[in-house]
C-alpha cells in the first residue's frame, strides 16, 4: 500500500509488472505428463521475443512454480506477483523443465494497455481419406513454406478428426511436442508421431503442445483407442 502511494505520488499512476508469457493452469492431468508432484503453478503457452520472460531464459512448456521467493500454487498468482512487483526490479523465478526445477532471474518489465489480435485457424477443405491413428485424427508433415512463415523447425498438421477422437483438436491445429511422464519429444514426423503413440499405453495420460493460429496451449489426452 505504501508503495502504491508513492507511486502515485510521484507519476500519478500505478506502474505494474510483466515478464510476457502466456500462461494456463496446471491440472492433475498436466501434472501427471510434466511429471510434477501435484498440480501446482503456471504452465508457460507462449514467451513473448524480446521480452522480460525470453531474456530471462524461461521457455514455453515450463511451469513457474515461485516468483520473488513465494510460491505460485494457481495460474492466477502469477499475474498477482508479477503485476505488484515494481518494473525495473529483479525477481527470482522458480520453474519446473523436463522433470527439474531451475531457478532463473528476471528484470521485470512494465505492464502496457495492449491488445492481442488472435485470429482463427482456417479448416482444411475437405476431410482425409487416410486411417486415422490412436488417437482418432489424422496428421501431415507441415510444408518448409508453412514452418517458415510459422517460425517453427518442426511440427505436424491435423488433417482431420474422427468423431471418436481422443485429443480435444481441430483441423488445422499444428501439433508440436508431446510430453509424457516428464519427458518431452518434438513432433518431427508422422511415423515417430504414430510409434511414440503405439508404444503407450490405453489407459496412457499425456499432453500435447498445440499451435492453433497466433496462439499455444496444451492438450491433455486421457486414454488412447486399441489401434490406429
Amino acid at each position: 500500500a505504501l508503495d502504491i502511494q508513492k507511486q502515485l505520488r510521484e507519476k500519478g499512476r500505478v506502474a505494474r509488472g510483466r515478464i510476457g508469457v502466456v500462461i494456463q493452469e496446471v491440472t492433475r492431468d498436466l501434472a501427471t505428463s510434466f511429471g510434477l508432484d501435484r498440480p501446482r503453478g503456471a504452465l508457460v503457452n507462449s514467451v513473448e521475443k524480446g521480452s522480460p520472460a525470453d531474456r530471462a531464459g524461461i521457455e514455453a512448456s515450463d511451469i513457474i512454480i515461485g516468483f520473488d521467493g513465494k510460491p505460485v500454487e494457481n495460474s492466477s498468482d502469477l499475474p498477482r506477483l508479477v503485476g505488484s512487483t515494481r518494473p525495473g526490479s529483479q525477481a527470482a523465478v522458480e520453474v519446473w523443465r523436463k522433470g527439474a526445477t531451475r531457478k532463473l532471474s528476471v528484470t521485470v518489465g512494465e505492464l502496457q494497455e495492449e491488445r492481442i489480435a488472435m485470429r482463427d485457424t482456417p479448416r482444411s477443405q475437405k476431410p482425409s481419406e487416410t486411417a486415422a491413428n490412436r488417437l482418432g485424427i489424422v496428421v501431415a508433415e507441415v510444408s518448409p513454406e508453412k514452418k517458415k512463415e510459422m517460425r517453427i523447425a518442426n511440427g505436424l498438421e491435423v488433417t482431420d478428426v474422427r468423431p471418436d477422437a481422443r485429443a480435444d483438436v481441430r483441423r488445422g491445429d499444428v501439433l508440436l511436442t508431446l510430453v509424457h511422464k516428464g519427458q518431452h519429444t518434438e513432433l518431427k514426423s508422422v511415423e515417430q508421431f504414430n510409434k511414440l503413440l503405439a508404444g503407450l499405453e490405453k489407459s496412457a495420460v499425456f499432453t500435447l503442445q498445440v499451435r492453433r493460429g497466433d496462439a499455444v496451449a496444451f492438450v491433455t489426452v486421457s486414454g488412447l483407442t486399441d489401434k490406429g
